[in-house]
């Protein structure tokens, strides 16, 4: 019985489009449209940054170290 419940909430569509929310929130935040967005972590100080493409590179916020995607 359970199981037939997950499975039929599996196949349900979602009640949120989370996708279109965060292309909508990272667009606003960035000032421009936003394809997409990609998570890196800096070489130098291993911090975790976040890029919005179609960027050519992105900078590292604490030490501004360049990072080509």
């Amino acid at each position: 019985m359970l199981l037939e419940q997950l499975v039929e909430r599996e196949s349900r569509k979602p009640e949120y489009d989370w996708e279109a929310y965060y292309a909508w929130f990272f667009s606003e935040l960035a000032g421009r449209e936003v394809a997409g967005f990609k998570y890196w972590q800096c070489q130098k100080c291993l911090t975790i940054n976040l890029i919005y493409l179609p960027a050519r590179y992105g900078k590292c916020r604490l030490c501004t170290l360049i990072h080509l995607p």
